[in-house]
C-alpha cells in the first residue's frame, strides 16, 4: 500500500512553484507574479488615494482609521529606533508594510490568472522578496552614507577587532537574502498547504475541502499580516543599524 508521502508526491497539477513564464530578449518573466504584484500595488495606491480624498478631521471612515493606525504605529517605531529626525523612513516602512500585506493576502482570492482554484501570493515568489530585500538594504546603506560620509561609512567595517572585517562584509551581503527568504519561506509554505488541500478534492470531499481551504486561508491571512509587520519592523531596524554611530 503506498504511503501518504508517496501519494502526495503523485498528485498532479499542484501549481505551487510553477509560474506563467514568458521570455523577452532571453530574460524570463513570471507573468503571474508581475500581475499579482501590480494588483497589490494598485490596491494600496487606490486605498491611499481614497483616504486622501475622503479623509476628514471629524468622524473618520474605517479605511482612514486603518491607515492612521498603521502610520501611527510605524511612526512610533521609527521615532523609538531612529529618533524624530528620521521620520522620512515612515513612508517607506508604511508602503512596504501595506504592499507586503496586500501581496500576502492576494492568496485568498480564487485564481483569476494562474489557476481556477488557486492564486499564489506574489510574495511566494522569491524574485519579489529578493527585490524588496535588496531595495531596503540599498536605501539603508545610502542613508548611512549621507549621514556619516563615505569615509566614516567604510571605516565602520574595520571597527575593532579588525580581523573581523570579512565577517562584517559577509553580514552586510547576506542581509537582503535573509530578509527575503524569511518572507518567501512562510508564504511559500502556506501556498503549498492550500494547493495540497485543493489537490485532494473529490466529489465526496468537495464540501469538506472547501471548509478546510477557507479555514487555512484565514489562518494564512493571519500569518501574512505577521510577516508583513516583521518585514516592516526589520526595515526600520536595518535603518537603525546602518545609522547607528556605534555600528552594528
Amino acid at each position: 500500500m503506498p504511503s501518504l508521502g508517496a501519494s502526495i508526491l503523485a498528485i498532479p497539477n499542484i501549481p505551487v512553484g510553477d509560474h506563467v513564464v514568458r521570455k523577452i530578449g532571453g530574460v524570463s518573466f513570471n507573468l503571474d507574479t508581475i500581475w499579482t504584484t501590480l494588483l497589490a500595488g494598485a490596491i494600496v495606491l487606490g486605498l491611499g488615494l481614497y483616504v486622501r480624498a475622503k479623509g476628514r478631521s471629524g468622524v473618520p471612515s474605517k479605511v482612514q482609521l486603518l491607515w492612521e493606525f498603521v502610520v501611527g504605529s510605524i511612526q512610533d517605531q521609527v521615532e523609538a529606533s531612529l529618533g524624530p529626525q528620521y521620520r522620512q523612513v515612515v513612508p517607506l516602512a508604511v508602503t512596504i508594510f501595506m504592499l507586503v500585506l496586500t501581496a500576502n493576502w492576494i492568496e485568498v482570492l480564487p485564481g483569476v490568472y494562474h489557476n481556477t482554484d488557486y492564486l499564489p501570493a506574489a510574495s511566494a515568489d522569491v524574485n519579489l522578496t529578493y527585490a524588496l530585500g535588496i531595495l531596503v538594504i540599498v536605501l539603508a546603506n545610502a542613508a548611512a552614507i549621507r549621514r556619516k560620509g563615505l569615509r566614516r561609512y567604510v571605516a565602520h567595517y574595520f571597527r575593532p577587532p579588525r580581523v573581523m572585517f570579512p565577517m562584517h562584509i559577509i553580514e552586510e551581503v547576506v542581509k537582503p537574502f535573509t530578509l527575503a527568504l524569511r518572507l518567501f519561506g512562510n508564504l511559500f509554505a502556506g501556498g503549498i498547504m492550500i494547493a495540497l488541500i485543493l489537490a485532494f478534492t473529490t466529489p465526496i470531499s468537495s464540501p469538506v475541502t472547501a471548509v478546510v481551504t477557507m479555514g487555512w486561508k484565514l489562518f494564512d491571512m493571519f500569518i501574512g499580516a505577521i510577516q508583513a509587520f516583521i518585514f516592516a519592523l526589520l526595515t526600520i531596524l536595518y535603518f537603525s543599524f546602518a545609522l547607528s554611530e556605534e555600528g552594528h
